[in-house]
């Protein structure tokens, strides 16, 4: 838990760098870890949203994000994914661009909520994509509150955390 906060901490510092994007931080963060003997891989996503509504993002062997838009809910094409974060000094993460329109609902989580011992975790990012289709027409607090509640404690095997975005 340390360790991941000493990532949050030195990702949060590093964005303030003027002219950086997602994968210009990825690569940092990823310098950073492969630098420090004790660190472990992460895995992880960066993006930012500019005033375009264009979401940027880069990735770092995480599941994608999901995407609610005209009652259809799919991941965001990961072509572009880099290996995770620790694992390979000097790599140059890629990012890719998505252009998001009002009434889309943007979802990114952690791998705990999608991944289950003896489960493939194609089946975990089924369910929670099921699961987000059930949200459509909900704001992005309902649609935390939905989720987390078919999602109970004890389904858990490993941190989860849900971040939701609905464009107005």
């Amino acid at each position: 838990m340390a360790r991941m906060a000493q990532q949050r901490h030195a990702l949060a510092g590093l964005a303030h760098a003027p002219g950086t994007h997602a994968g210009q931080l990825a690569t940092w963060l990823d310098e950073l870890l492969c630098a420090d003997p004790a660190a472990e891989t992460a895995t992880g996503i960066i993006g930012h949203l500019d005033a375009r509504r264009h979401y940027r993002w880069a990735c770092a062997g995480h599941p994608a994000p999901l995407l609610l838009r005209d009652g259809r809910a799919s991941a965001l094409d990961t072509d572009h994914r880099g290996p995770l974060f620790g694992l390979l000094p000097g790599h140059e993460y890629a990012t890719s661009t998505l252009a998001l329109r009002p009434g889309d609902l943007l979802l990114l989580h952690t791998d705990g909520m999608v991944e289950r011992r003896g489960e493939d975790i194609t089946d975990g990012v089924d369910a929670l994509r099921s699961e987000l289709l059930s949200c459509d027409g909900l704001d992005a607090q309902a649609a935390l509150d939905r989720i987390m509640a078919a999602y109970t404690p004890e389904y858990h095997e490993d941190d989860t955390c849900l971040v939701a975005l609905r464009l107005a």
